[in-house]
């Protein structure tokens, strides 16, 4: 393992001398390396290995690594995929060696650094990757983490335009990619998502079905991100973001235009309804072909300052903390990788309907004290204190738990509140009504952190961020299940409304678990 740039010079398998980082995601990290033999420049990724990733994920990491080398080869002619010359190990660790071509930025970057891009420049833009999904599709390979971060434009600017000036368009980052039935699927836990929540598509996070459809569905939310300049289920949580994805229609695009019939047909949350790739290509082309409209957005100058042209090569793009926090596989830092673009010429197709708005059910909750209008829980140090404001006069209650409470969870009929207690590996059960604590802290697994209960009362599921589990609590038998194991370092938990499926979100390992029963 590496840190930033202190490992600059180190000279993997004897042959390439790292000269500087490039950018870092949630699974590796790129460098510029000078390759000794060849005299030439390469992109090396490196796998990343936590310190504290559980033995049984490191063979899997490993494992992915190498299967991310051999289908991006498989695609190593295609004009919008970074090509993969080599897969070698250091130190026990693969590391892929890639084309490097300077002055590329992701699309995410492009998009925060410049705005939203006019709808003929995205439409080229999504023809090419599009391109590069079906042909990979013919090969029998599915990307599944489609996104912005995974897209490389090359020579970027405020005053360009594709595909006029003859910018290259890249897929890139094969990392989660499948094949179907080659048994691959094991590298993946079963109950795990693997993926960025964002661009997902609904099936994957239900079921974790693996089709073409799905790479589509990502294409889309790409496209409009592209578009509007934010994702088309974007929510303040990434459990708001999951539920939104599954259950409501994406926010209506406003800049889209000509392509607003292709992005609601890719967002479609029935695989066989939405837009198949024929079409989309149609469609796509009929757009991309048309003249430019007007040159690309800049980001606003200060005053005395001249707006910036075209920025010299050396400049990198705005961080991306101004993205939403949504995104599941880890924020990315600005890469500068490499490759061109060609556009398929398919058939004509109909576009796929939106499904209605799902109405959700409302559960009816008890007040939890007479009178009051707001109740608001913070934890300090091992109370609970509800803050009870009734009119003008706040009073605070005292309520003694655990060591470290850490998240809190109310019944859907309002009669007990339960408080996971992260230093002392428990749950506290609270009677509202009394404002006391109800029997002895049930014991959970290590570091508790998030709680929700079903919506029939009758279970508590607990993400247990030490022991990367989740614990189920049966509050009529009072059985405590085994841990069921999930992802690193599980924080929030929820479950549907049809009590199928729970999903925690696992900080460590950048992805979301789903527990079916």
């Amino acid at each position: 393992m590496t840190g930033a740039n202190e490992a600059a010079g180190r000279v993997i398998t004897g042959r390439y001398r790292l000269l500087r980082r490039l950018g870092a995601g949630g699974q590796g990290r790129v460098w510029l390396a000078y390759d000794q033999e060849l005299a030439c420049e390469v992109a090396l990724k490196e796998i990343i290995l936590p310190p504290d990733v559980p033995e049984r994920d490191v063979g899997t990491r490993i494992a992915r690594a190498r299967c991310e080398a051999r289908h991006a080869a498989r695609l190593r002619n295609h004009p919008h995929v970074v090509t993969v010359h080599d897969i070698v190990e250091d130190d026990g660790l693969p590391w892929i060696v890639m084309d490097f071509i300077p002055g590329a930025m992701d699309l995410e970057a492009v998009v925060h650094e410049w705005g939203p891009l006019p709808p003929a420049d995205v439409a080229w833009i999504g023809l090419a990757v599009l391109d590069a999904l079906l042909e990979g599709h013919r090969v029998g390979v599915l990307h599944r983490d489609v996104k912005p971060a995974n897209i490389l434009l090359t020579d970027p600017g405020p005053q360009r335009s594709y595909p006029a000036e003859g910018g290259q368009v890249l897929l890139t980052d094969y990392g989660i990619a499948l094949e179907p039935g080659s048994g691959e699927a094991r590298l993946t836990a079963s109950l795990e998502i693997v993926g960025t929540v964002r661009y997902m598509a609904p099936e994957r996070a239900r079921s974790g079905a693996l089709t073409p459809a799905a790479d589509l569905f990502s294409l889309g939310a790409t496209l409009y991100f592209a578009l509007e300049g934010a994702g088309p289920f974007d929510r303040d949580s990434a459990l708001g973001t999951l539920s939104a994805l599954q259950f409501e229609p994406p926010t209506p695009p406003r800049r889209a235009a000509e392509l607003t019939p292709v992005l609601l047909g890719l967002l479609a949350k029935d695989p066989a309804e939405r837009m198949d790739g024929d079409a989309a290509a149609q469609r796509l082309a009929s757009i991309a072909v048309q003249p430019h409209p007007s040159p690309l957005p800049q980001p606003a100058s200060s005053p005395g300052v001249p707006s910036p042209g075209r920025p010299p090569a050396s400049k990198p793009p705005r961080p991306r903390e101004s993205a939403p926090p949504t995104e599941l596989m880890g924020p990315a830092e600005p890469a500068e990788p490499a490759g061109p673009p060609r556009g398929p010429l398919p058939r004509e197709g109909d576009e796929a309907p939106l499904r209605p708005r799902r109405q959700r059910p409302r559960h009816h909750r008890a007040r939890l004290i007479a009178g009051v209008v707001a109740v608001a829980l913070a934890a300090v140090g091992g109370g609970i204190y509800l803050t009870q404001t009734p009119s003008s006069h706040p009073e605070l209650a005292s309520i003694q738990v655990g060591n470290s409470p850490a998240g809190v969870a109310v019944s859907p009929d309002g009669r007990r509140v339960y408080v996971t207690n992260f230093s002392s590996d428990s749950v506290s059960v609270i009677d509202p009504a009394t404002n006391r604590t109800v029997g002895s802290p049930i014991p959970v697994e290590k570091r508790p952190t998030g709680v929700v209960v079903s919506p029939d009362g009758q279970q508590v599921y607990v993400a247990n961020g030490k022991s990367d589990s989740v614990s189920e609590i049966d509050l009529a038998t009072k059985h405590i299940a085994d841990g069921i194991p999930v992802g690193n370092s599980p924080e929030g938990v929820a479950v549907s409304p049809a009590e199928r499926q729970v999903y925690v979100t696992n900080k460590g390992s950048d992805s979301v678990s789903v527990i079916t029963f």
